[in-house]
């Protein structure tokens, strides 16, 4: 498989050439195992092979939220990945779309649904707006 054909949407879909890659088990693999090179572009690193990927905005795509029993909240990504708010996260805006960092900064865009999700959790601190997460309940 060449991967570079491999193109990652604005809206955090996966193609390969003109095809949708909806396996998200497939993605998932392939997501973790994605590198940023030091010009700022991405591959897909896989043993020794380091294979250019097409990102039209950033690599990751939060499309679920879920708050768990000890009160921690989730982030789902469109390629199965998972994050845990933890602390202050601050909230970066390019114009009105907003994202957070998960593996390296504004690496992360949110949905919609999400966006509106968190935003009971948001502070605004020095001119700028962070998801305060909620503490973690002790058992």
């Amino acid at each position: 498989m060449d991967l570079t054909e491999i193109t990652i949407r604005k809206n955090g879909k996966w193609y390969f050439g003109q095809a949708e890659m909806f396996r998200r088990n497939i993605l998932n693999i392939l997501a973790q195992h994605i590198e940023k090179a030091e010009d700022g572009s991405y591959g897909i690193r896989l043993g020794n092979d380091f294979n250019p990927l097409t990102v039209e905005d950033v690599p990751f795509y939060a499309t679920g939220y879920s708050e768990e029993e000890d009160g921690r909240i989730k982030l789902t990504f469109h390629d199965l990945q998972e994050m845990y708010l933890e602390g202050e996260i601050p909230l970066i805006f390019k114009g009105d779309v907003p994202y957070i960092s998960f593996r390296w900064e504004g690496d992360t865009r949110l949905s919609r649904g999400v966006y509106w999700k968190l935003s009971q959790y948001f502070q605004i601190k020095d001119d700028k707006v962070y998801i305060a997460a909620p503490a973690i309940q002790q058992r």
